[in-house]
């Protein structure tokens, strides 16, 4: 069952954002400790109007558990999706310029985060909760959804290849390459 996430789901699907982002998560914290970083998740996840919101995340359950997670938003608001966590990331590192590479482009719904517990990968959770990611999108009429993928991961760009995303561009973030690959809806 794919539903939108609740405020609730936060213990479950803090795992999942990181085991998605890895180190991304420190760069989005502006933490290097990996409990303080998984607090502040936490705590992000519960909130409004942030990048990693509820609001903005779909999830999977199976046997009344989280298998899998996808965090999308419309790349028109992603600046103002990272301000509240640009600003906490600000205080904790004594860095008041502190600023949150921008990922998605203005005329994109954006896939941010795709991830499937483990033991249940492979069983094409992830391109199920990439097509409710698509649907989405349409009911909210944008006509095309991106994502970046680690130049370095063969296998998740090859998911992406074969549901019809295309790569247009190589970008650089945090110290990674990362195609940006786009599917017109």
């Amino acid at each position: 069952m794919i539903r939108q996430a609740i405020r609730p789901d936060a213990a479950e699907a803090v795992p999942l954002i990181w085991q998605a982002i890895g180190d991304l998560a420190f760069v989005l914290t502006g933490s290097p400790d990996v409990q303080e970083t998984t607090s502040i998740l936490s705590d992000f996840f519960q909130q409004e109007n942030n990048r990693l919101s509820y609001q903005n995340a779909l999830v999977m359950e199976e046997e009344g558990r989280l298998v899998g997670l996808v965090l999308l938003y419309d790349g028109a608001k992603a600046r103002e999706l990272d301000v509240p966590l640009e600003r906490a990331a600000a205080v904790r590192s004594g860095d008041i310029n502190y600023r949150i590479p921008t990922e998605a482009e203005v005329s994109e719904f954006y896939l941010d985060t795709l991830s499937v517990v483990p033991h249940c990968q492979g069983r094409g959770y992830g391109r199920i909760l990439i097509e409710a990611g698509c649907d989405w999108a349409r009911r909210l009429q944008h006509s095309r959804i991106a994502l970046l993928v680690e130049v370095d991961n063969p296998a998740a760009k090859r998911l992406y290849d074969r549901l019809g995303f295309r790569a247009d561009y190589i970008r650089p973030l945090a110290g990674h390459q990362y195609f940006h690959m786009v599917l017109g809806l």
